[in-house]
């Protein structure tokens, strides 16, 4: 084949021997003088750390050590400037008052002034569009895996009565087996257009402190060009069993106020008072820096379970939605048990590709069958004999029955099965296939 044979890529037609194969370990890396080039990726994270052991000594160097107020820091929600971020000591609280967030000591004297609050429309969650990611992943290393809001899921309150308490229950995972500098929250957090509240589980660094290490703290975060606070950061370990809880105490015509706290650590608790009630409920990966899938925890998923959610005395009726932004490693949600009426609720995050497959969601009423299809575009079997209707809720009584499997002229598979539903109740309930 002549190297200036025209081929299809993503992007459109262009000669062949301006593309290439980027063989695994390897990485494409823009140089000085925007040339792109096709290297050894661990060759590349070795000249980047001899290149910062070089100029250790140096201004540059010496003003990231003093953290200077212009500085870029991570914080959940992304990148912003160090003077943005503030932690709340242990027994001080927030407050917006005049759409001026305070600081405030046990005895109630503003300590902090931090300044006028920005407002943004009503009606747009604040995250993840407000994400702002390191432009170090984009030009040092092309392609990088993804970083921001990975995978999570989301529910809006639409109830018309507020969330007086969201909590959810999950074991601190094992350490990645690769340490490259990367940094991964985990939480369950709620937020509404401005800021977002959230019980944050950390490893590597952010703006709070860390390290190769797990962390703990609560945030009230806005987002990129506004500030960010948080509590004190508290190590934890592997294994350790955490509840993030979130709560409402309080409600009037300056606001609402809530407390966020981690049951049984007192110092990672952060109160705020008189701000926007809060609506959007999620369950959330986030992650910067990952450069290989070992980064993340060595697990193939945490569960986020004993999800409970209030709202007044009642148990609201809901839907999770997944969303699965970044799958570079096999990364996505999946909806477990929506019943939040006995703090029985679970949404499990994957790191990795799971062992079966799913395929939407649906909503069956008592005594009633009905028929899906499912079609793939590709040729294989992947188990259509174990294929079936999961509820997510705990008293479903479902029976997956007539399942039969189509070939077309192509050789692309399709599914056939029948779902029937025995109990006295609707349930909702997704398909799954490949065995659990």
């Amino acid at each position: 084949m002549s190297d200036d044979e025209t081929v299809i890529a993503p992007g459109g037609p262009r000669p062949r021997s301006s593309t290439h194969l980027v063989p695994p370990g390897s990485v494409v890396v823009a140089g000085a003088d925007g040339s792109l080039s096709v290297r050894d990726a661990a060759e590349v994270e070795r000249e980047k750390g001899r290149a910062m052991a070089d100029t250790e000594s140096g201004p540059q160097r010496q003003q990231e050590q003093q953290g200077g107020p212009d500085d870029l820091v991570l914080t959940p929600g992304g990148l912003r400037r160090r003077s943005q971020v503030h932690e709340v000591p242990p027994g001080h609280r927030l407050r917006l008052r005049e759409q001026r967030m305070e600081t405030l000591a046990p005895d109630g004297r503003v300590v902090t002034d931090h300044g006028v609050m920005p407002v943004r429309p009503f009606g747009r969650p604040l995250m993840p569009f407000q994400v702002r990611r390191p432009e170090r992943e984009a030009e040092t290393a092309i392609p990088a895996l993804g970083s921001g809001w990975i995978t999570y899921a989301s529910w809006l309150n639409d109830t018309g009565t507020p969330v007086s308490r969201f909590t959810t229950t999950w074991t601190v995972p094992p350490a990645p087996a690769t340490s490259n500098g990367q940094t991964i929250f985990l939480f369950n957090g709620i937020q509404n257009s401005t800021m977002i509240y959230q019980p944050v589980l950390q490893w590597g660094p952010s703006a709070a402190g860390g390290g190769a290490k797990w962390s703990v703290a609560s945030w009230y975060a806005d987002g990129q060009t506004g500030q960010s606070f948080h509590s004190t950061l508290v190590d934890v370990d592997e294994g350790d069993v955490l509840t993030g809880v979130m709560t409402l105490t309080g409600q009037g015509p300056a606001g609402f106020s809530y407390d966020c706290e981690f049951t049984g650590i007192a110092t990672a608790g952060l109160p705020i008072q008189d701000v926007e009630e809060l609506t959007w409920c999620i369950e959330t990966l986030e992650a910067y820096g990952v450069t290989v899938a070992s980064d993340y925890p060595n697990s193939s998923y945490t569960a986020m379970r004993g999800i409970g959610i209030d709202t007044g005395t009642t148990h609201p009726s809901f839907t999770w939605t997944g969303h699965n932004d970044v799958t570079d490693t096999g990364q996505h949600t999946l909806v477990e048990n929506e019943d939040v009426s006995a703090d029985a609720g679970e949404v499990d995050i994957w790191y990795r590709p799971s062992p079966y497959w799913v395929s939407g969601f649906g909503s069956i009423a008592p005594g009633t069958s009905q028929d899906w299809w499912f079609s793939w575009g590709g040729t294989g079997d992947v188990g259509p004999q174990l294929i079936q209707a999961q509820p997510v809720e705990p008293s479903g009584e479902l029976v997956t029955v007539q399942v039969s499997e189509t070939s077309d002229t192509n050789g692309h598979l399709g599914y056939h099965a029948t779902v029937r539903n025995d109990g006295p109740s609707a349930v909702r309930f997704q398909w799954r296939g490949g065995g659990r």
